[in-house]
């Protein structure tokens, strides 16, 4: 934004270049001259000349003198936007305006920049002073020429020449975008900067909420940091840009002055705030954090000796210095986590490069070293959005891949890691909700315990590492063979487990006569040996309204035990109810 800090620390580099180019003017029947007639809808700093105080301020008076006894003194500004850059003594701005008419015109002179402190408006006719409007920060809003908040005074122009002259004076950066047009038209300006803040806040709000409401719920700092880093990124500029001044504080002149530098140190502490959780540089970069926190301290420092004294241009200063360290320290910050394996880190990288573009075209654009634009003057209002945007989206891949690894971090806890089968915690969430269902509906529900005969002796003869091979083996085998509906778990060791949703005794015994048969005739390889392993099976079924999935999985290991006790290899079934149940043994002598 052209009233940001980013574009203050870019100026310093190029506050020069409107001095270079700038041209003398040869003497005062030379004064530019103004067409009252004419409506410049576009900055016109570059059809008036300007004088720059050197070191002492200087009065009208003394202005018409050195304007009639060396009017070489005089320079022509080459771009539409005035720039000294930061700390520049006060300038002065001078043009002839001519009326070729019979009657007055009436114009507004205004200088685009909300943050100038103090603003003289002269007009005069014959070297006889007319009239003399003030303007700027140290005035109470009220007490302007118009209360506004850019500096502007609304004159009626005679027939003939009258003299315009302006004095600017601030400690913030010298931009001065001179405006010269009818009412109509500068409420069309007014207009089109009422909507371009309205969207860039509302954006930036919105997010600031968002964010906000994100830290409610889930409690997460780097939420609240972001949610103050846009909150504050609103209160810094419109602090600079009047919006502040002309809504908020109208009459709080002494607050005008330091509400920028402190809001700056806010704006600047918040982002590597941000920048610092949503990297984890506590972890990751200890020592860089270590420097991070140091200059954050040493800010707030400064700061406060410098309003303990008064100094408010020496607290501008600071700022403008801690401005370049934070953009440093937050490309750095990007570009080594990013190296570093951290993918989101990306956006982070990419907003903040964003910023820094939007500034230094604005920048580029107020000092006139490319040609002023609209789109020019807005880059860093523009950039700063994308900045906002990008680092959404940082927070949301961020919030993605925890979402992702806190469901793959479930799903582990319910899955058995061997096998590849539920275990026992993901069986029963998912059994339970099943065998409510069933129960409801009145429907059939089998639950079968499973479990490998003499499993020990094979894990004693061949090792644990062939046992497991066995394992997981079976596992597929009886995952391949359950129906489509079926859950199947490893319960613990070498029992599984299995329901049978919509299923009776009968066919929950047929489908476990598959089971028994299929693993019956599986092999296992072992350097050369063959393994053979078999099955005993427990079924137990629900029939009546309150027998619970606990107690028919206590029924069903008891039958699991009672086909071992018969020689195993087989399956056993009863019948689970509220007065007894009875067991079945079937002994498949047949089927070997």
């Amino acid at each position: 934004m052209h009233q940001h800090w980013f574009l203050f620390f870019l100026l310093i580099a190029v506050n020069l270049t409107t001095c270079v180019l700038a041209e003398p003017a040869k003497d005062e029947s030379a004064l530019p001259l103004i067409d009252a007639r004419a409506d410049y809808e576009g900055a016109m700093a570059d059809r008036v000349a300007y004088l720059v105080e050197q070191g002492e301020a200087l009065s009208f008076d003394e202005v018409q003198s050195l304007i009639s006894t060396n009017p070489a003194l005089l320079m022509r500004p080459q771009s539409g936007v005035l720039a000294n850059g930061l700390n520049s003594d006060a300038i002065w701005l001078v043009a002839n305006v001519s009326n070729s008419t019979d009657g007055p015109i009436l114009r507004r002179v205004s200088v685009g920049t909300g943050w100038l402190e103090r603003v003289d408006f002269y007009f005069l006719t014959d070297r006889q002073l007319l009239q003399q409007f003030v303007s700027g920060d140290r005035i109470a809003l009220e007490q302007r020429a118009i209360a506004k908040r850019i500096p502007s005074a609304d004159y009626r122009f005679p027939p003939g020449e009258t003299r315009l002259l302006l004095r600017v004076e601030t400690a913030d950066p010298m931009v001065v975008p001179l405006y010269f047009s009818s009412i109509a038209v500068s409420h069309s300006r007014e207009q089109f900067e009422a909507i371009f803040f309205s969207f860039i806040y509302g954006v930036m709000f919105a997010l600031s909420t968002y964010n906000l409401m994100l830290f409610a719920g889930f409690r997460k700092r780097r939420y609240l940091f972001y949610s103050l880093y846009t909150a504050i990124f609103v209160v810094v500029t419109a602090s600079y840009n009047g919006i502040g001044m002309a809504l908020l504080w109208p009459d709080a002149v002494r607050w005008q002055q330091w509400a920028p530098p402190l809001f700056m140190l806010c704006f600047v502490s918040s982002g590597l705030a941000f920048a610092t959780s949503f990297l984890k540089t506590r972890v990751r970069r200890p020592g860089l954090h270590k420097v991070i926190k140091t200059i954050g301290v040493a800010y707030f420092t400064f700061f406060g000796i410098c309003f303990a004294l008064d100094k408010q241009g020496l607290a501008l200063q600071l700022a403008f210095l801690v401005v370049p360290v934070f953009t440093v320290l937050m490309l750095y910050m990007g570009v080594s986590s990013w190296m570093g394996g951290n993918q989101s880190a990306r956006y982070f990288m990419l907003g903040t490069l964003a910023s820094v573009i939007g500034a230094f075209v604005t920048a580029l654009t107020v000092a006139g070293v490319i040609s002023y634009s609209q789109l020019g003057y807005y880059a860093l209002d523009i950039g700063m959005v994308v900045d906002a945007i990008l680092l959404m989206l940082a927070l949301a891949d961020l919030a993605r891949k925890n979402k992702e690894a806190r469901v793959t971090a479930e799903r582990t806890a319910q899955v058995d890691l061997l096998t590849g089968l539920n275990n026992r915690r993901g069986f029963l969430s998912v059994a339970e909700s099943l065998w409510s269902l069933a129960t409801r509906k009145g429907s059939n529900v089998c639950v079968a315990m499973i479990d490998i005969d003499h499993f020990k002796s094979i894990n004693d003869q061949y090792g644990h590492a062939v046992g497991d091979r066995v394992l997981k083996k079976i596992a597929d085998e009886l995952e391949k063979s359950r129906r489509k509906g079926d859950v199947l778990a490893r319960w613990g060791g070498e029992e599984f487990t299995l329901l049978l949703p919509e299923t009776d005794e009968a066919e929950a015994l047929s489908v476990a006569e598959r089971f028994r048969r299929n693993i019956e005739q599986l092999e296992v390889n072992d350097c050369g040996r063959t393994i053979r392993c078999t099955i005993s099976v427990g079924i137990a079924s629900r029939h009546a309204q309150h027998v619970t999935l606990e107690h028919a999985i206590s029924r069903a290991d008891e039958e699991l035990y009672q086909a071992k006790v018969q020689g195993r290899n087989q399956i056993s079934t009863g019948r689970t109810s509220d007065a007894a149940s009875a067991t079945q043994t079937l002994l498949l002598s047949s089927e070997h």
